[in-house]
């Protein structure tokens, strides 16, 4: 039994779901917002545990779970009203708890295992590592100090890029918006709007192609993604990109699996740059990454990848 742990909109979990329902392959799919309602059942007894959860009229018994895919992280959701927001986030401090101490289970195949993935999603670790592991990694400075912003920026001939150094989403009261790589505006650097947070940035590699190498247990798979128009970040909707199938060189692979093992990861999306000389520049690793949109580009087998690391083979 695969458990899926996501959210109600996720359509790479739904894209997976599509092939395991055509080959009757068995899984449960746990939405954080569904986890309020659910019915749930935990219980010790000297060496006896017993686990439970019940949704609806699907009923979940953690003992036949042989492999856990943690797409989104648990965060239930609770509107009711008569709970004061107090009340309300107790439930759902208890409600996290519960379920993730039922989920944990060293013996299964996680992809990714939840603290892995909490540790691996940090950039400056990331890129910390990747250096050591003897990836080519772009020069970068974190600061709030506007001077050592600027002096960073006069030595980048080939341009000074600026980055989110999280997740890059923006909540503005009613809706999410991306934030996108961009060139810095050293102009717009003032000490008034760093002194509550320092910014990324980093030189801008001249690139022939941005590349994304998705790993998947023992399986890769590389695009090279290229643009009509100067290229800075590809995952603009508003630009017009191309992709091809791509590989990557033995060594680049080798360091890439060392920088999984030492993650610990099972799946990780690559992000590079391909450099006019062909040599790649890592640039992160998203131990969540999508990837269904590479298959219907591609016809890259990918989700046979996931069942291949779900189900021992079986497909």
């Amino acid at each position: 039994m695969l458990l899926i742990l996501t959210s109600v909109n996720d359509l790479a979990a739904d894209y997976l779901i599509l092939e395991l329902n055509k080959q009757r392959l068995p899984f449960f799919r746990l939405n954080s917002e569904q986890i309020s309602q659910a019915e749930i059942s935990y219980s010790i007894n000297g060496k006896r545990t017993g686990a439970s959860l019940t949704v609806g009229s699907r009923w979940l018994d953690f003992s036949e779970v042989k492999a856990v895919w943690y797409r989104r992280s648990i965060h239930p959701s609770l509107d009711d009203t008569t709970l004061s927001l107090a009340e309300r986030r107790f439930i759902l401090g208890e409600l996290r708890h519960v379920v993730t101490g039922m989920v944990l289970n060293p013996n299964v195949t996680w992809v990714n295992p939840i603290d892995k993935v909490s540790v691996a999603e940090h950039k400056l670790y990331q890129l910390r590592t990747a250096s050591r592991l003897g990836l080519q990694i772009p020069k970068t400075l974190v600061s709030s100090d506007v001077n050592e912003l600027r002096s960073f920026a006069s030595e980048m001939k080939s341009g000074t890029i600026c980055k989110p150094i999280f997740h890059g989403l923006f909540f503005d009261g009613e809706a999410y918006n991306a934030i996108y790589c961009r060139r810095l505006d050293v102009s717009s650097l003032h000490h008034d709007n760093l002194r509550h947070c320092p910014i990324m940035v980093q030189q801008e590699i001249p690139r022939i192609a941005d590349v994304r190498a998705t790993f998947i247990g023992p399986h890769c798979f590389v695009a090279d993604i290229v643009g009509d128009t100067d290229l800075l970040d590809w995952r603009n909707p508003d630009l017009v990109i191309d992709y091809t199938k791509s590989k990557l060189d033995t060594k680049t692979t080798t360091r890439c699996r060392k920088l999984m093992a030492e993650l610990g990861l099972v799946y990780g999306a690559f992000d590079f740059i391909r450099k006019t000389s062909g040599e790649l520049v890592f640039l992160e690793i998203n131990p969540t990454g999508e990837w269904a949109w590479l298959e219907e580009k591609l016809n890259f087998p990918m989700r046979e990848a996931f069942i291949d690391v779900f189900y021992g083979g079986k497909t």
